[in-house]
């Protein structure tokens, strides 16, 4: 597994995960994955991309492959419905080495860094990090932009296709797991990101990818 800006690559046993929804992108690559919309359809595939803030869930696999979560303020990510029968890709599974996974991802999305293109968005999103250890509010962050509140806000959601809260919990989300590839603990990790505890991580992660972070982070060799 490897964390990068705006990027969660994971090669490996991918296994059964409950409906969830995610700001981010997801695209998986193995074998015989069986994955299940909100409506209850199932699809068999041995490639899928399922578009942001859509619920889905990972219902088998049959081997390795590649998980990957893209940040749509990180990339160019392609469109599709929310229904199972679009999701299906004609793609092979990669080697599980960083070089391979990256190259499968940056084939799909674009290399990263081609996001939002206004600079009060660009700015909000880049002062971000350093808030996220406290309570993190729009005005606070529209001020550093440069804009309105009201004018951030629509910015997100015209551009990001998400709401400033929700992408403010992907962000928490995403320092959790960078801070546990950097050998912090779930306690830790948790108050890096801004949650109260671990516990309320744990709860946020189980919603929003459809497992603990303990089992995200358990056997996992991180790569840099």
């Amino acid at each position: 597994m490897t964390v990068a800006p705006g990027r969660l690559l994971f090669g490996g046993h991918i296994g059964p995960a409950g409906l969830h929804v995610h700001y981010a992108a997801q695209l998986l690559v193995g074998r015989g994955l069986v994955l299940r919309d909100a409506d209850g359809a199932e699809v068999r595939c041995d490639a899928a991309l399922i578009p942001p803030n859509v619920p889905h869930a990972i219902v088998a696999d049959e081997g390795e492959g590649l998980l990957a979560l893209v940040d749509p303020a990180s990339g160019r990510v392609p469109r599709s419905s929310s229904g199972a029968e679009s999701w299906p890709l004609d793609l092979r599974a990669p080697s599980n080495d960083l070089a391979s996974l990256q190259a499968i991802v940056t084939g799909v999305f674009g290399p990263a860094g081609e996001g939002p293109r206004h600079p009060a968005l660009v700015a909000a999103i880049a002062a971000l990090p350093s808030l996220l250890h406290e309570r993190v509010r729009l005005a606070d962050v529209a001020r550093l932009a440069g804009v309105s509140q009201s004018r951030l806000s629509h910015l997100f959601t015209e551009e990001l296709g998400l709401p400033f809260r929700p992408y403010v919990l992907w962000a928490r989300l995403h320092r959790a797991l960078a801070s546990l590839a950097g050998g912090l603990s779930l306690t830790e990790a948790a108050h890096a990101a801004g949650f109260s505890d671990a516990a309320h991580m744990t709860r946020t992660f189980r919603r929003m990818m459809g497992s603990p972070p303990s089992a995200l982070a358990a056997g996992v060799r991180w790569l840099e």
